[in-house]
């Protein structure tokens, strides 16, 4: 019998590859997004906003409904934002803790007591290599996907009893439409960061669009849904972008920090 799952922000990007890869794999899918019920897609949709207790409270009853259970839930919605901290929107920053860190709370607490009571599940955030750093002018999506990794951490000491396996997938730059989709802060010409914020916001974007494909994290999350035993965290990213993480680690501080302000020319 094929599992059920349930992956929010399926309209499109990294959700709806993900989605489309596991539905092709015979897998019952429903991707999630606000209005994707009006988009026609390989796999089931439902219209949800992680915003919302209630509407994810009804796609979880039409889920149950229509398949009885629910072996999988896939936490991809998310926001990007980009800002100086001292002149980050704080209602913007906000939206995006509330789509990334809240939204995946909400939908995590809807549907435990059924995997509780299946005796089984997994749960997979999607993170970002941004979660192990605060990075320049990402300091609220650093902080949002940290958030969620350790949220992580706790489900999978909280959780292992009942049989329900928790981990992140730690993407680095991937080939989405996130660019278009993010938050960017609006500085005047003559603010005291315009310069070095449109300098590394360029170089955010093109991390992007140079990113690695999105094709690769369907074939990872199908082997992480059949495994009896997964890890923590898999990360996934170009070799320069998975070696940071290691690098901030072992150096000092001071290299640390020097070495990121010369990437950036801060």
């Amino acid at each position: 019998m094929s599992k059920v799952i349930l992956i929010t922000g399926a309209s499109s990007g990294l959700g709806e590859q993900i989605a489309t890869y596991l539905a092709c794999k015979g897998y019952q899918v429903y991707g999630t997004s606000r209005s994707i019920e009006s988009q026609t897609k390989p796999f089931k949709t439902l219209n949800m906003d992680v915003c919302d207790s209630m509407s994810i409270q009804n796609a979880l009853e039409r889920i149950l409904k229509e398949s009885g259970r629910l072996d999988v839930l896939i936490n991809n919605a998310g926001l990007g934002i980009a800002a100086p901290l001292e002149y980050l929107p704080i209602d913007e920053f906000q939206r995006v803790m509330d789509t990334n860190l809240m939204g995946s709370l909400r939908t995590i607490q809807a549907v435990l007591p059924t995997m509780r009571k299946q005796q089984k599940g997994y749960i997979i955030n999607i993170s970002s290599i941004a979660a192990e750093a605060g990075l320049p002018f990402r300091g609220g999506y650093s902080a949002s996907k940290s958030a969620l990794d350790r949220l992580t951490e706790t489900l999978r000491l909280e959780l292992t009893t009942y049989g329900v396996q928790v981990c992140s997938i730690q993407p680095g730059g991937v080939k989405t439409d996130i660019n278009k989709n993010r938050v960017k802060a609006k500085l005047a010409d003559d603010n005291i960061y315009k310069q070095d914020f449109d300098r590394t916001y360029q170089m955010i974007d093109e991390s992007v669009d140079q990113g690695i494909s999105a094709d690769v994290f369907g074939p990872l999350v199908g082997s992480i849904i059949e495994s009896p035993s997964v890890k923590r965290i898999y990360r996934v990213g170009k070799p320069l972008e998975k070696l940071s993480v290691l690098l901030k680690r072992i150096l000092p501080e001071s290299t640390y920090e020097r070495m990121i302000r010369n990437h950036y020319k801060l």
